[in-house]
């Protein structure tokens, strides 16, 4: 990723967890700010950001672990004040893409689990419960009193962040998922469409029931998904695409369409967005990456076929000949999606 293509996506790298790339959002910690201001105690509202922190890094490597083991691949993540983005490439099946999506949600249904006996036990269950409060904790005293507070926070974000991945709306797991099961009864242009009017008509609700209701994270959220499901929208009516992406969009087009209608010089209606460059800049290090491992897979089935023709069967270690099959394996499957 080149943090420099758009302020949107400036951020610091965090290291390489398990072979993905973690970057953070250089305005991550204005959540931090503003959950301690709305929280009212600051040493609250920086727990629970941290809490959330580690929340959205575990969804986010639900999705790669789960493209992993359907036979896809994840590569990085970018953690930002509005969620985590988790780059994927699953395998072309429906199977990999609908638990690649699923991955997420699940991973925070796990930690709902594990804090759902500290919820049990407080008097705050009906404020973890509902999405619009929040419990009224302190963190003081030792630690006896200390932990089950942070476990009804860890229940508290992940809970959240479970209901609002599951609305059926671009762009959250929900909306994915309900996509990719409507591509399966209907054309991909008419499930597509459908699901993106459902989508603008949910930020409709959304903004309007935050407005009545004084919510300010209600309207936040509306006013996030709205705009999104209109550009959407906008691009699909714009374009004639002859095939789509798993994401929803073409991502070596991005939302070059939309930049285009806005701008009156001929000139830049030749050059591609920030985004669409960045974009397929990321296509061409992917199919770079895939194409070093397809070698190096190749090199290591062409030393153990080597080994199995002088030494015979016998010569190869358990871990070996399971090698030799999952590479077989991942090699027959790249020729078939290719």
């Amino acid at each position: 990723m080149n943090p420099d293509r758009s302020a949107a996506f400036w951020s610091v790298p965090l290291g390489n967890w398990f072979a993905v790339r973690v970057r953070m959002s250089i305005f991550f910690p204005l959540l931090a700010l503003a959950l301690s201001f709305r929280l009212g105690e600051p040493a609250v509202g920086l727990s629970f950001a941290m809490i959330l922190f580690i929340s959205v890094v575990a969804h986010e490597f639900g999705h790669v672990l789960a493209a992993r083991i359907t036979g896809g691949d994840g590569d990085e993540i970018l953690l930002t004040p509005l969620g985590g983005l988790a780059f994927c490439y699953p395998a072309q099946t429906f199977q990999s893409r609908f638990w690649t999506v699923a991955g997420g949600p699940l991973v925070n249904i796990g930690l709902c689990l594990i804090s759902l006996i500290q919820v049990l036990n407080s008097t705050h269950v009906a404020a973890c419960i509902n999405p619009f409060e929040f419990p009224p904790v302190q963190l003081s005293g030792g630690a006896s009193s200390v932990v089950p507070v942070l476990g009804l926070m860890l229940f508290k974000a992940n809970w959240l962040l479970l209901l609002i991945n599951l609305v059926p709306v671009h762009p959250l797991d929900g909306g994915r998922m309900l996509q990719l099961v409507l591509n399966t009864r209907f054309e991909a242009a008419v499930s597509r469409m459908w699901y993106l009017r459902a989508g603008g008509a949910v930020g409709i609700l959304m903004l309007l029931s935050g407005l009545m209701m004084d919510n300010t994270w209600l309207m936040a959220a509306g006013a996030l998904i709205l705009p999104l499901n209109l550009s959407e929208s906008f691009q699909m009516n714009s374009e004639d695409r002859s095939e789509e992406s798993f994401m929803g969009y073409d991502f070596s087009q991005g939302y070059t369409s939309l930049e285009q209608s806005l701008s009156d010089d001929p000139e830049a209606e030749q050059r591609p967005g920030v985004l669409s460059r960045w974009r397929a800049q990321r296509e061409e290090e992917r199919q770079l990456k895939q194409q070093q491992e397809d070698r190096d897979m190749e090199h290591q089935l062409d030393q153990l076929l080597e080994k199995l023709h002088t030494h015979g069967d016998s010569a190869l270690t358990p871990a070996e000949k399971r090698r030799l099959q999952d590479i077989s394996e991942r090699l027959r499957q790249r020729g078939r999606s290719s």
